[in-house]
């Protein structure tokens, strides 16, 4: 998978984020339970999926920093 797929998988994982939250926030303002719930677990698996590409992204950026400081 190259940079930009990935980037891309961040992005809407992101989105996904806060599609949960908001589903989990309506749905507890208007007392559906399982609506909290599937809210709250969108939330949860789209800031996992953020968060590993993220991570992903640090390392490839540190090993080309650290590819940059040894050619100096």
């Amino acid at each position: 998978m190259d940079e930009s797929q990935q980037a891309a998988i961040a992005a809407v994982a992101s989105k996904v984020t806060y599609t949960g939250a908001s589903t989990a926030t309506v749905s507890w303002m208007i007392s559906s339970e399982w609506g909290v719930v599937c809210g709250i677990l969108v939330g949860v698996i789209g800031l996992l999926v953020n968060w590993y590409y993220k991570a992903k992204q640090d390392r490839r950026e540190q090993a080309a920093h650290d590819r940059r400081m040894a050619g100096k």
